[in-house]
């Protein structure tokens, strides 16, 4: 079985990992009754799964279990990955901020999987003054980035994939998928509530007037 972790947006600590065999993910709560939404072979999971990630700027492991219940270590970054996504140098170039890891509702610790691009389009950012929060009417567009990052999972007979909270509570574990299903997909949301989170909130470090904001859809970003 194949599970897919499919991230809506976030904060992609690459920098921050490099060298550790895990990639670290800020990420912030929806307005919404749920931030999970779990589809098995391309159909939603009934009941839906109720599940808020938190807001306490907990960390959140994302496990892959070995039959024997070891957790597998070591991520893979494909080259979509590494091309696609958004870096911080292409809307803050003479300036770039650093992430403020206690700034997101959660930390999404990945400690293995393979990182893909996915749904690619361009981005539309406003300018806005730091002081008031206002647009300054400048705005710009970016190439083709991803909007939506996938971490894929290849499960052999017994493993499993888990989101577990660091207090020891699952969150979601495939062992709750019914038998013979061949993929899974786990949406992670966001909406526009989230915008100026991930782009003013959790950054920090920029010097000059103004910061930039995505309208409407908040794309993954990373340390580059």
């Amino acid at each position: 079985m194949r599970v897919t972790i499919n991230l809506d947006s976030g904060g992609f600590m690459v920098d921050e990992c490099l060298g550790e065999p895990h990639i670290d993910v800020g990420y912030f709560e929806t307005a919404g009754p749920h931030d999970v939404e779990v589809f098995e072979d391309g159909q939603p999971t009934l009941p839906p799964p109720e599940i808020k990630l938190g807001n306490r700027n907990e960390r959140i492991d994302v496990q892959h279990l070995a039959a024997n219940g070891t957790v597998k270590s070591g991520v893979r970054q494909l080259a979509s990955f590494k091309k696609d996504i958004l870096k911080k140098r292409e809307i803050y170039p003479t300036d770039k901020p650093v992430f403020i890891v206690t700034a997101y509702d959660c930390i999404l610790k990945f400690h293995s999987g393979k990182f893909q691009s996915s749904n690619l389009k361009r981005a539309h950012f406003k300018e806005c003054r730091l002081h008031d929060d206002q647009e300054t009417g400048n705005s710009n567009r970016t190439r083709r980035i991803a909007h939506d990052v996938l971490v894929h999972f290849d499960l052999a007979s017994g493993e499993e994939v888990r989101l577990r909270r660091a207090n020891g509570t699952n969150l979601w574990s495939s062992s709750s998928i019914k038998p013979g299903t061949k993929a899974v997909e786990v949406k992670l949301l966001a909406d526009a509530t989230t915008d100026s989170k991930y782009f003013r909130k959790a950054i920090g470090g920029v010097t000059g007037a103004h910061y930039h904001l995505p309208n409407p859809d908040p794309p993954p970003m990373n340390g580059h």
